[in-house]
């Protein structure tokens, strides 16, 4: 298992937006939309101030025969850059709970956009299965750790649009926006990586059927947050929109401000009634609200004979031989090199490379790396790594010996990863076990029902092992599909990365790109978009920092004690 879990009580709220104040962005336009029997009037205010207002009111517009111009008509057209760089820390630490029923905003959509009855967690915190017809792809899902809650204007667009001027309270609602259903959406983790952060003018989706309403969701979104559109970005738009019969939905929605930060409106599907299992809960809800049926817990163990928690399932039949580069089955023969190894499902899938858990049937299979980018090669490997040590913790746990636990757990190890046990929190959920204090638990459960402080471990092994081997992009998407809104890599605190030795050097090329220059012969200013982590090594950091600095300065602050040598404690520093 990869994904770090907590567990949270609560049960669904569907709740109303409350009127208040918020302060809105600082807008070019604003504009106000009448309802009228067969016309639509707009009024343009131009303002230069923050403005504080209650909630915008949402009113649909009247489609006119010229409903796309209508649409349109309401953005406005800047080429001008940002004046200060995109920083991602300025939109809020992740997604927010903002009902307070322990499903977070990622969940909330997951639920909102189900296509049929969903499950979640015994806990009722995190949505675990059900189908999704992905947007974009249109292709159909049925593991919600294959999609990512796409921002549809993306922050870093939303920021060179406009975004830069408003406040960090006002980022914080834009980034956890649930009253427009058009705001956030579940997509395939593949389409948003290809998307990024770019506009209709660069990147459109794969489905062309989608088009349509694609164009018109990235103007609407624009307008409702007073956000600008470049030249070539409105003629995308243009082209786009003129390719539709009708309006892609039933009115156009404006507003004239900013959102307020609110509950989310929509009505959860009815979550599907558990199935029963051996071992966990039995099937059987335990607490939380109405409406929340709780399926039985996913991995539940029976304790044996010998009083070990031994989990239902079935382990995994392959995995990364300790201390080689071999790929072997469950006795030890070998089978295939690990830089031929590729993670897939039981239904032989080939799996994105995220922090998604591993389940039963999940195997290595021997196929080419070609192609595959260094951070998806080093996801291989780290799934090569934890399915040995799950199948030690959760089945083979009475065969395993101190040295050869050691020996499976050495990778972590080197990384000082998952040190310390902790066991003296106030509930169950604030205890954690370290490498030791694991194996020791797994060794004497004292006839306990032991799995989730098992999976607790796994997980969390596996995505800090997954921080240090991989770069600060795949981070930071760990952040975005976290169920929980976690920052995975910033709560384990890394001060120098270690990454896989094989893919030191690769990974190296990948990292040191030469910086973009202007047509003077001077770099555009990165902004403060690095940290120390983000290199292998001194001399790498000390080539970005001089690259930059004789123009911009220290600007991503690498230099904290001001001696001209940045990141003092990675390897090689003089």
């Amino acid at each position: 298992m990869l994904l770090a879990a907590s567990a949270c009580g609560g049960g669904t709220e569907t709740t109303t937006p409350v009127p208040g104040t918020t302060a809105a962005v600082p807008v070019t336009t604003s504009t106000t939309t009448t309802l009228a029997s067969t016309t639509t009037q707009v009024s343009t205010t131009t303002t230069t101030s923050p403005l504080t207002t209650t909630p915008p009111t949402s009113t649909v517009a009247a489609i006119t025969g010229d409903w796309a111009a209508d649409l349109l008509s309401q953005l406005a057209i800047s080429d001008e850059p940002a004046p200060v760089p995109y920083d991602r820390d300025d939109w809020g630490s992740g997604w927010s709970d903002a009902d307070g029923d322990c499903l977070n905003t990622r969940h909330e959509v997951l639920m909102h956009e189900a296509a049929e009855s969903v499950f979640l967690r015994d806990d009722g915190c995190l949505v675990t299965g059900g189908t999704w017809l992905a947007e974009f792809t249109g292709v159909v899902v049925s593991d919600p750790g294959d999609l990512d809650i796409d921002h549809f204007v993306p922050l870093a667009n939303a920021h060179r649009s406009g975004a830069w001027a408003w406040s960090a309270e006002t980022k914080r609602s834009y980034y956890n926006d649930l009253s427009d259903p058009q705001h956030l959406i579940a997509v395939t983790s593949s389409a948003n990586r290809s998307k990024g952060s770019r506009g209709p003018d660069e990147w459109k989706p794969p489905d062309s059927s989608y088009w349509c309403q694609y164009a018109y969701s990235w103007a609407d979104i624009k307008a409702r947050w007073g956000l600008t559109v470049t030249n070539s970005e409105m003629n995308a738009l243009e082209a786009m929109l003129g390719g539709c019969d009708v309006a892609p939905s039933a009115g156009i929605t404006t507003t004239t401000v900013a959102p307020a930060t609110t509950a989310s409106t929509t009505t959860a599907p009815q979550v599907a009634t558990p199935p029963t299992t051996t071992g966990g809960n039995g099937g059987q809800p335990n607490g939380g609200g109405a409406g929340k049926g709780r399926p039985a817990d996913k991995y539940a163990c029976n304790i044996d004979s010998l009083g070990y928690c031994i989990f239902t399932g079935a382990p995994h039949r392959t995995g990364l031989d300790p201390g080689t580069d071999d790929i072997v089955d469950r006795d030890g023969n070998f089978l295939f090199p690990a830089d031929e190894a590729v993670v897939v499902n039981a239904q032989g899938q080939v799996l994105s490379a995220r922090g998604t858990p591993a389940f039963d049937g999940d195997d290595l299979q021997r196929a080419s790396q070609d192609g595959l980018s260094e951070d998806e090669k080093a996801f291989q490997r780290v799934m090569a790594i934890m399915f040995p040590i799950r199948n030690a913790l959760m089945y083979d746990i009475a065969a395993v010996t101190q040295t050869e636990w050691d020996l499976l757990v050495s990778e972590l190890k080197e990384r000082e990863i998952k040190e310390t046990t902790f066991t003296s929190g106030p509930t169950p959920k604030d205890n954690y076990y370290g490498r030791q204090g694991i194996f020791n638990l797994a060794k004497t459960p004292g006839g306990r029902d032991i799995h989730h402080d098992v999976m607790k471990f796994l997980e969390e092994a596996g995505l800090y092992l997954l921080c240090h081997v991989t770069t600060n992009d795949f981070g930071e998407m760990l952040q975005e599909t976290h169920p929980e809104g976690h920052d995975p890599c910033r709560e384990v605190e890394i001060s120098t990365r270690i990454p896989f030795a094989h893919l030191v050097s690769t990974t190296a090329t990948t990292t040191t790109v030469t910086p973009p220059a202007t047509t003077s012969g001077v770099p555009d200013n990165p902004g403060n978009t690095k940290n120390c982590s983000d290199f292998f090594n001194y001399a790498q950091a000390k080539a970005w920092y001089d690259t930059y600095f004789p123009y911009y300065g220290d600007v991503a602050r690498l230099d904290g004690d001001n001696d001209g040598e940045p990141c003092g404690s990675l390897p090689g520093t003089p």
